[in-house]
């Protein structure tokens, strides 16, 4: 549901602000007329104040003078609908926040298009603060990683601390867990779902089949195509290849570069 759209008109002629206000209600928007200003004097007065509202429905032939004068005057960042009898001012109309430039005397569609233009761009500008606010929510509240795994091996359910683990890897559809004892667990996640799972600064997946912990790598060796070879602490019978794509990332990785 569209929250209710709280709309300004800038017109000094009466029947042109009531047929506007005709067509706006023609589109079935939810919407509230907070203003209906007909002066630049009027205008600067309600652009000044700290009245809400969402856009402008703005005429640029006012009886006192230019709707540029207000512009001019009063800085507005809300998005505005020009509506106007002359087409001559139509490049200097956008050079303001303008998103749409119509034509009197307006049509339906015209109004419902310049609206929803609106709301493109505020679902834009919605979903750039949702993002804004998951970034900084991120770094007030800290993503946690899962700690440890509890894995089922026929009557018996083994503990697994993930700073236990050595490497987890894919075979045959089955995503395997290798503990540093050398132990091995089939457990019911993807590497991809645990590229989610566990914390990045300890875990890298180095090609598709093979996940690594940090904590585990004794050392790294250059590998023909310009690829890595790592070897482990507690050795493993597997081809540890840092793949080709991910050797930059892996040595960022390595320095703490995540």
């Amino acid at each position: 549901m569209q929250k209710k759209v709280k709309i300004v008109i800038v017109e000094d002629e009466p029947i042109s602000t009531a047929y506007l206000k005709k067509l706006i209600r023609e589109t079935e928007i939810e919407h509230e007329i907070v203003a209906e200003l007909d002066s630049v004097s009027d205008s600067v007065l309600f652009f000044g104040s700290d009245t809400e509202y969402d856009i402008i429905f703005m005429d640029i032939h006012l009886g006192d003078g230019t709707c540029f004068e207000i512009l001019n005057t009063i800085k507005i960042s809300k998005p505005i609908i020009f509506c106007t009898t002359f087409d001559t001012y139509a490049i200097e109309a956008f050079n303001y926040n303008s998103i749409d430039y119509i034509l009197k005397p307006a049509k339906l569609n015209d109004i419902e298009d310049a609206l929803s233009k609106y709301y493109s761009i505020k679902k834009v500008e919605e979903e750039s603060y949702a993002h804004r606010m998951g970034k900084m929510m991120d770094t007030i509240a800290p993503k946690s990683y899962k700690k440890r795994f509890l894995i089922r091996t026929e009557n018996k359910l083994n503990l697994v601390d993930v700073h236990n683990i050595c490497c987890i890897y894919s075979e045959d559809g089955h995503t395997h867990l290798v503990d540093k004892s050398g132990k091995e667990y089939v457990i019911d996640f993807t590497l991809e779902k645990l590229e989610e799972l566990l914390n990045p600064e300890f875990f890298f997946r180095i090609n598709r089949k093979l996940t690594l912990n940090i904590d585990e790598i004794k050392s790294v060796e250059d590998y023909p195509n310009n690829r890595l070879i790592v070897e482990l602490e507690h050795p493993v019978d597997l081809e540890l290849v840092v793949s080709r794509n991910r050797v930059k990332d892996f040595k960022n990785w390595l320095k703490g570069i995540l």
